[in-house]
């Protein structure tokens, strides 16, 4: 019998109960060089898998590894290893998720791939609307706002033309689980319904335990020389500083990740509103431990009370696994709410894409306040 496949991980910390100090963090990204750093580690430079290591853990030759990285890399199995940027659910309390009717063209392609606050999209007909939009903002002031201008900058056409959205808001503080790492674990546990073949590429056994150890982050290195080099300073600088980010949890450790959102490629996402009626300690645990199951938060949207994202690679799959859950929690789980996002519905945009704007946008006030203070200076010299 196999032995179950056992990491601690980040991925497993409840990311709203982070005991930081605002005066540390507003000091460690108020900081220019910190600022790059983040813009380096948070797109995966510098950062590499370490051959050596999974050879060593794995008991493979490096050629072999070497052959199956490059082909889990370019069959786009999973994305080449960043440090995820966990700061991004503080910066941006809020989750909108936005049913909308968008024009199909290329407008609005653009519109998708290059806003700062979108985090993922879905083209889904459903009702009057054709599109599923994930958003993040500060707050619902920060959203109404930006609503407002991409009809004023001419990005969408105004809401006369079209039908009103439909929006939901959720805290990216109520969190209860986030774990997308387990993803790998259950492409593992599906093995004889997809026999495998995943992006139309065959996986074998040693390919999917590299791809389990660096979802989990195990076999993973940081080049802090390259980073030095980069940045014009020390390498022990360099390794501060990430040290620093761990502990406060401003990054993650570096993983491996699908390269669409939460799913495994092949996958069908599911987004669910459910009401829990009684036993809920029972139910949420159940979840927790559900490999299926790589998010769930708190709810308050009619009578729901907990939205879960779910993985499964067919519809009927799905629908097996919510009747097991009636059998064994019977009267317990109410009113449900199901979204399917089939592969083809999903919009193409990069994970760490809102991460590194926001990144990005930092930057520029930093730049900025600079420009500032020296033209400041200068006048003061003058007088």
């Amino acid at each position: 019998m196999k032995k179950p496949y056992k990491f601690l991980h980040y991925s497993f910390i409840i990311l709203s109960n982070r005991p930081i100090e605002v005066k540390v963090l507003t000091e460690l990204l108020d900081d220019e060089l910190n600022i790059k750093l983040l813009s380096k580690i948070c797109s995966g430079k510098g950062v590499n898998v370490n051959i050596s290591e999974l050879s060593r853990s794995l008991k493979k030759h490096r050629n072999t590894i070497r052959d199956r990285l490059t082909n889990l890399f370019e069959n786009e199995i999973i994305n080449k290893p960043r440090y995820p940027f966990s700061q991004l659910y503080s910066e941006y309390p809020l989750m909108v998720i936005e049913r909308a009717d968008l024009p199909r063209n290329k407008l609005t392609n653009k519109f998708i791939e290059e806003d700062p606050h979108i985090f993922a999209a879905f083209f889904k007909k459903d009702e009057e609307y054709n599109t599923l939009l994930i958003e993040y903002f500060r707050d619902i002031d920060h959203h109404q706002d930006w609503r407002e201008a991409v009809i004023r900058e001419g990005k969408l056409p105004p809401n006369k033309d079209r039908y009103s959205s439909d929006i939901m808001y959720f805290s990216n503080k109520s969190y209860i689980k986030y774990n997308p790492a387990q993803m790998a674990l259950l492409l593992e546990k599906d093995i004889e319904t997809h026999k495998g073949l995943i992006n139309d590429y065959q996986l074998d056994d040693l390919s999917i335990q590299i791809l389990k150890k660096l979802a989990f982050g195990e076999g993973i290195h940081t080049n802090e020389h390259y980073l030095a080099e980069q940045l014009g300073v020390h390498r022990k600088t360099i390794e501060k500083r990430i040290n620093l980010f761990l502990s406060e949890k401003v990054v993650l450790p570096p993983v491996c990740r699908f390269p669409k959102f939460l799913v495994p490629p092949d996958y069908m996402l599911v987004l669910s509103l459910k009401e829990i009626k009684k036993n809920a300690t029972s139910v949420l645990r159940t979840w927790n431990n559900d490999l299926h199951v790589p998010l769930i938060l708190r709810a308050s949207v009619g009578r729901y009370t907990h939205l879960i994202f779910s993985n499964f690679y067919r519809v009927r799959d799905h629908l097996k696994w919510e009747e097991e859950y009636d059998q064994r929690f019977p009267d317990c789980i109410g009113a449900v709410h199901n979204k399917y996002l089939s592969p083809s519905m999903m919009f193409s945009i990069d994970q760490q894409f809102v991460s590194l704007e926001l990144i990005k946008h930092k930057l520029n006030l930093i730049r900025g306040k600079k420009m500032v203070d020296m033209m400041t200076i200068r006048s003061h010299k003058r007088a």
